[in-house]
């Protein structure tokens, strides 16, 4: 890449991260406490990185009730504890499902914490 470039795209490309549609609109709440739940309770990569925290990128609905919501959730990971050459870097992009009740998460698939 053109070094001349590089600060302009990557202003562009976080102006659009800022316009991009949220996800699940018609669940006000759920991202955010799909992100908080998952903060609580998951690890990546075999327990290398036990502190990630997530950004939902997509999420697709598969169940919804009135009372009960299952969310194939698309997200960017990192643990920023574990930034360091020395420690490894732990970051990616991964796939869960996460149920919800009356709005909280009751469930997670995926690597977590007992």
């Amino acid at each position: 890449m053109n070094m001349h470039y590089g600060p302009a795209l990557a202003a562009l490309l976080g102006l659009a991260g800022c316009t991009a549609p949220q996800a699940l609109p018609d669940h006000p709440g759920a991202v955010a406490a799909i992100e908080d739940y998952y903060a609580a309770h998951a690890w990546e990569e075999g327990a290398r990185c036990v502190q990630p925290s997530m950004q939902v990128t997509q999420a697709k609905v598969l169940d919804d009730a009135p009372d009960h919501l299952v969310v194939e959730a698309r997200y960017h990971w990192r643990d920023g504890r574990r930034s360091s050459k020395a420690a490894g870097f732990c970051s990616g992009f991964a796939t869960r499902t996460f149920t919800l009740d009356d709005g909280r998460v009751v469930a997670m698939t995926g690597e977590q914490r007992r």
